[in-house]
């Protein structure tokens, strides 16, 4: 048994053309892959476009509007000074956003790794569906290097999330019933493994500047980094069996009975994240780094339950609300989910502009930065950010295309696969 008995031949789409915002009009013409770019399989066997699951477009962008709000406002609830709405709000955004936006969009990238194979496993082409989310992964990781050499407070997450993306891709050859109990092993035991490993925890992720200390190296980004491949694989490993029994039930018309299970387990999920360190709390256990903590980016078993159950919780919800085969209808409605069909685009663009802003921000100041100017933090620069996604997604809904390094690592995988 393989992994293909999970992935459904495309449903027709049921239905005619709607007026209203939500219907069953085709999507763009151009069918994107949801993790980089536009699925290998449709430039040699496109599927209908309205076979695009737009729930997990939305979805994604709200986890890119929510790392754009960890990194533009979330920063300043740390500030002593902080204080008015924007103050408020940070300290909101603090607490929402720190963990379970980076969460969200590694778990959405491993539905879409899911979504951008099957028709290649359907062929029976599983080295070409594992060789291209192996190039996807590696030119993912690339861009994530060259971004890292730009001076931002960002904490980039393309080279893990590349790494991953590699790592995960010949499990995409296993059945369902083996990935369940390996995600339960990296939840348990990720965390103890880490913390067992002599050494100091390293901040930040692999830069160029850093591969000449290779063990170090190595140490950080499978382990004891701010985003540690044991974890990020165990989210992707998350996303394709919640995927796999998504695609499942649609092909029973079970769609909303399996995302409402979905959503309820999610739940249960973030809930016994969020409760166990309180508890602990009240017992007097409170040590820090302990299994039953939740803090974001710890890879403990309570962050883990909490950030991964929001992020379930979250993708089912959007898929039982606008289930496969339906679409929002009208260019304005579009515009979100073409922007979030272009992940990688607004990710590059939103950090090469903090940069931008924390240069800019150190000349004015002669290297004397002592408060954060509005154009490096707070709700002024989060509006720009925000204003730049909606007219990107503007931009390809009027032209119907894929964001252009989506379009380009569509090409290259596509050339390297092939030869």
């Amino acid at each position: 048994m393989t992994s293909t008995s999970c992935l459904p031949e495309p449903d027709p789409v049921v239905g005619d053309r709607s007026t209203t915002v939500l219907g069953t009009a085709p999507a763009p013409a151009t069918t994107v892959d949801p993790v980089a770019g536009a699925s290998p399989d449709s430039a040699h066997d496109p599927g209908p476009a309205s076979d695009r699951i737009e729930a997990l477009d939305l979805v994604r962008l709200l986890a890119i509007i929510g790392m754009m709000t960890a990194h533009l406002l979330a920063p300043l609830a740390l500030m002593p000074d902080a204080g008015g709405i924007q103050g408020s709000l940070a300290r909101v955004a603090h607490v929402l956003t720190e963990g379970p936006s980076s969460t969200l969009f590694a778990v959405i990238g491993g539905c879409s790794l899911v979504l951008a194979t099957r028709r290649r496993l359907e062929r029976g082409d599983r080295r070409g569906a594992v060789a291209s989310v192996m190039v996807r992964g590696a030119c993912v990781a690339l861009i994530g290097l060259l971004l890292e050499l730009l001076p931002t407070a960002v904490m980039v997450v393309l080279v893990p999330f590349g790494l991953a993306m590699m790592i995960t891709a010949p499990l995409l050859l296993v059945p369902t019933p083996l990935l369940v109990p390996l995600i339960a092993v990296l939840a348990v035991g990720g965390h103890p493994l880490a913390q067992s490993v002599p050494g100091p925890v390293e901040f930040g992720t692999v830069t160029l500047l850093s591969l000449g200390e290779p063990l170090t190296v190595l140490r950080g980004i499978a382990l004891t980094g701010q985003y540690p491949l044991i974890t990020w694989v165990l989210y992707l490993l998350l996303g394709m069996v919640l995927m796999r029994c998504l695609l499942r039930a649609r092909q029973s018309g079970r769609t909303w009975r399996a995302a409402g299970l979905a959503a309820a387990s999610g739940t249960v999920a973030a809930v016994i994240g969020y409760v166990l360190p309180l508890v602990a709390g009240a017992l007097g256990a409170t040590t820090p780094g302990t299994w039953y903590q939740a803090a974001p980016h710890t890879g403990t078993l309570g962050d883990m339950l909490a950030t991964g159950g929001v992020a379930v919780a979250l993708i089912a919800v959007a898929i039982g609300l606008l289930p496969p085969g339906q679409h929002l209808v009208g260019r304005p409605a579009r515009i979100l989910p073409s922007a979030g069909a272009a992940p990688l685009t607004l990710y590059v663009i939103h950090v090469a502009l903090t940069s931008v802003a924390l240069i800019t921000a150190v000349l004015v100041s002669s290297g004397d930065l002592t408060s954060m100017p509005w154009y490096v933090a707070g709700l002024g620069i989060l509006a720009v950010h925000l204003t730049l996604t909606v007219g990107l997604g503007a931009m390809l809904t009027a032209r119907g295309g894929r964001g252009p390094l989506e379009a380009l690592l569509a090409r290259v995988g596509r050339r390297v696969v092939r030869s």
